[in-house]
C-alpha cells in the first residue's frame, strides 16, 4: 500500500493534521487500533473552550464529528483496527489488521497516538469498581452504563472534575475528592467555582491506604495527616494523570527525552514537530501532555510542516501558516498553560542544540 502521508492514531491530533495535506490533494491513510475515530471525544460530553481556528466552543463529541466530517470529501483512507507493529528494513510500515499484517510504503510518518492514564496504586486498587477517570467516562457517555451509585475520584486536575459533572448528572453519589497535594491542581477559576457549588468534600494532603469488599469494591479508607476516614463506596475513580505513549517512537528509532513538565518522557522535536527521524513527525498529547486546544493546533502544525517538507507548500507560505499557528498555540498554551508551553520551547531548543552539535562533530 502507498501512501504521501500515513497517521499513526485517529485522535483529535491525528484527525487534524490530516485536513492541510489531505485539502491540499495529498492521499493520506489514517490508521487507529480502535473500532472508530475521535479517541476519548466520542466520549467527552463537557464543552471545550480554548480552541484554535476554525472550531469554536464545542462539545467533545461533537467536536470529534466535526474532525471526521470535514475529512470525507478529500483522498483519506481510514484504517480502523489497525495497529503500527513494526517497521522493516527499507522503511516500509507493517500493521495488522486481523490476521495478516500490511505493508504500507508512506513518503512521511505522523505519530498521534496519544496518552495513557497513569493508575495509583493501592492495597485493594485491583477490585471491580476501580478505574481510571478516563474508563468511567466511556461507562457513562459511550456505553450507557452507570459506573457505580457511590463513587470518590483520586486526584484534582480538570478531567477529574469534568467526570465528577457527568457522574453528578447521571445520578451518582461523589462522596468526595482525595488529592495528595495541599490544593486543588485544578487551576480554571469558572471550574472551581462550579466545584465549589456542588459541595463535594475536598480531602487534601490525604491518600487512600486500602481499598476492602467482597469481590467488589465496597469501603475505602483515607488517610490525611494521621486521621483515618472510612467511606462506604462501590467506585473509585483514579485521575492519575497522563503520560505520552512512547511504543511507536521506539520502532520508528526517535530519540527520547524526559521532561516533567511535559509529562514524562516524549520524542525529541523540532520546531516544525520532527523528531530524530526525518520521515516522522509528532502530534498532540505524544508531544507532551496538553489541552484540547493544544492538540488540535499542534496536529495542524504538523500537518502544514509535512506538506512543506514534501514541497506542496512553497518555503515563504509554509513559514508564514507555521508563525500564525504558533501565534495560536501561544494564545491557547502559553496564557492557559504558561508551565507547558514554556517546556516545550526549552524542549525544542535543547534539540536544536543537540542537532546543531552533531553536525559540527
Amino acid at each position: 500500500m502507498e501512501t504521501d502521508v500515513l497517521i499513526i492514531g485517529g485522535g483529535p491530533a491525528g484527525l487534524n493534521a490530516a485536513f492541510e495535506p489531505a485539502s491540499n490533494g495529498m492521499n493520506v491513510t489514517i490508521i487507529d487500533e480502535s473500532f472508530s475515530f475521535g479517541g476519548q471525544l466520542r466520549s467527552q460530553t463537557q464543552y471545550f473552550d480554548h480552541l484554535p481556528r476554525p472550531f469554536n466552543r464545542e462539545r467533545g463529541t461533537n467536536l470529534s464529528r466535526k474532525l471526521i466530517d470535514r475529512l470525507l470529501p478529500f483522498d483519506v483512507d481510514f484504517l480502523p483496527q489497525h495497529t503500527f507493529v513494526g517497521k522493516y528494513k527499507d522503511g516500509t510500515i507493517g500493521v495488522s489488521h486481523k490476521n495478516e499484517v500490511i505493508p504500507i510504503n508512506a513518503k512521511k510518518v505522523i505519530i498521534a497516538t496519544g496518552a495513557a492514564e497513569e493508575a495509583i496504586m493501592f492495597p485493594g486498587w485491583t477490585l471491580p469498581g476501580v478505574m481510571t477517570i478516563g474508563a468511567a467516562q466511556i461507562l457513562m457517555n459511550r456505553d450507557r452504563v452507570m459506573p457505580g451509585k457511590d463513587a470518590i475520584i483520586v486526584g484534582s486536575n480538570e478531567f477529574a472534575f469534568d467526570v465528577v459533572q457527568q457522574l453528578k448528572d447521571v445520578g451518582a453519589n461523589v462522596h468526595g475528592i482525595v488529592e495528595s497535594d495541599s490544593q486543588m491542581r485544578l487551576q480554571n477559576s469558572q471550574k472551581i467555582e462550579a466545584f465549589k457549588n456542588l459541595g463535594i468534600p475536598l480531602y487534601v494532603n490525604a491518600s487512600i491506604t486500602e481499598a476492602q469488599g467482597k469481590g467488589k469494591v465496597e469501603k475505602v479508607f483515607l488517610g490525611r495527616n494521621g486521621e483515618k476516614i472510612n467511606l462506604d463506596v462501590d467506585l473509585i475513580c483514579i485521575a492519575g494523570g497522563l503520560m505520552s505513549i512512547l511504543e511507536p517512537f521506539e520502532i520508528m528509532d526517535c530519540k527520547l527525552v524526559y521532561n516533567q513538565a511535559l509529562g514524562g518522557w516524549i520524542p525529541e522535536y523540532d520546531k516544525h514537530f520532527e523528531t530524530s527521524n526525518q520521515s516522522t513527525y509528532v502530534a498532540g498529547n505524544a508531544a507532551g501532555i496538553t489541552s484540547i486546544g493544544g492538540i488540535l493546533t499542534t496536529g495542524e502544525l504538523t500537518g502544514v510542516s509535512v506538506m512543506a517538507s514534501l514541497g506542496v507548500l512553497k518555503s515563504e507560505e509554509a513559514a508564514e501558516r507555521k508563525r500564525d499557528l504558533w501565534h495560536q498555540l501561544y494564545q491557547i498554551e502559553g496564557i492557559q498553560r504558561p508551565d507547558t508551553y514554556h517546556a516545550r520551547l526549552a524542549a525544542i531548543k535543547d534539540f536544536n542544540t543537540s542537532k546543531d552539535r552533531t553536525l559540527t562533530k
